[in-house]
């Protein structure tokens, strides 16, 4: 976006604040004569086109794909408070309490049936017929039977599928199993050697592109500046000063007064001065 704003600042310089007609880029080499286009020696002021059509681009890609996440954000944050939203039925202080699943505490005892999901890590007290869903967390699909007295242990992130319970809770957030899984997933791991060499691929292939346009910006340097030092025809303007005739012979410069008044065969550099050819260059870099 920046490149492309620049892009356009320049183009509209050219085009706004008169610096001089600028000629196409004389070849380096003799291909005989060349006829122009009245069109070609006009300024067409299209130098900031590229630019916008660019920017325009860049953020047209951009708004969609911001819009495309908001939207996701939206849909995530909806589901994660329809979840949060979820209520247990708690003993607490001897009474019976419907709360949030995000405020049960160690030392609450839970009331758990078919199809609920176990909010915190604890130890049954008792149970009838209880089966729970354990893959979330050990990967195995098959219910394994609970009972207060052989497997009293119920983990968070679990779901009933079968019976009803009673537990004491044990540990909650990041204490409990679940919270532990979640922690893990948080911490920073080491590059696998697949990210490793995706990644030097990737750098090799930016020193590439930087070398080809740092090579590519040096050639073009070298044919600006030889192109500058070929001799040219400059004539004179009504205003009072001195244009560049674009692709005229010595002989035609020289001895035709009438279309190419007070005439003078040099080159570029001789006549860089007042900022007549900064048009040149400024549209070079652009």
């Amino acid at each position: 976006l920046f490149a492309a704003a620049i892009s356009i600042i320049f183009g509209l310089v050219i085009c706004f604040v008169h610096l001089g007609v600028a000629c196409p880029r004389r070849p380096l080499w003799d291909v005989g004569d060349i006829v122009l286009n009245e069109s070609d020696e006009e300024s067409n002021c299209i130098e900031w086109v590229e630019g916008l059509a660019v920017l325009l681009a860049c953020l047209i890609v951009g708004s969609i794909t911001a819009i495309n996440n908001y939207k996701k954000e939206l849909q995530f944050r909806s589901l994660q408070e329809k979840q949060d939203d979820a209520h247990v039925t708690l003993w607490r202080n001897g009474e019976v309490v419907l709360a949030p699943v995000n405020e049960v505490c160690v030392g609450d005892v839970v009331q758990l049936d078919t199809g609920a999901k176990i909010p915190a890590d604890g130890i049954l007290i008792k149970c009838n017929e209880l089966k729970v869903d354990e893959s979330s967390l050990s990967g195995e699909s098959v219910p394994v039977s609970k009972n207060a007295e052989e497997k009293p242990f119920m983990l968070s992130g679990c779901a009933v599928v079968e019976g009803d319970a009673r537990y004491l809770v044990t540990a909650v957030g990041r204490n409990s199993e679940w919270g532990k899984i979640l922690a893990e997933l948080d911490t920073d791991r080491p590059d696998t050697p697949l990210q490793i060499k995706l990644g030097t691929v990737a750098e090799n292939i930016g020193k590439l592109g930087l070398a080809v346009a740092t090579v590519c910006f040096v050639a073009q340097t070298i044919i600006w500046l030889v192109s500058m030092g070929q001799e040219t025809c400059f004539k004179s303007t009504p205003e009072g000063g001195r244009v560049e005739a674009c692709f005229v012979k010595k002989e035609v410069c020289l001895g035709n007064q009438t279309h190419y008044p007070n005439a003078t065969w040099q080159t570029s550099y001789s006549y860089f001065v007042a900022g007549t050819q900064l048009n040149k260059l400024i549209g070079f870099f652009i």
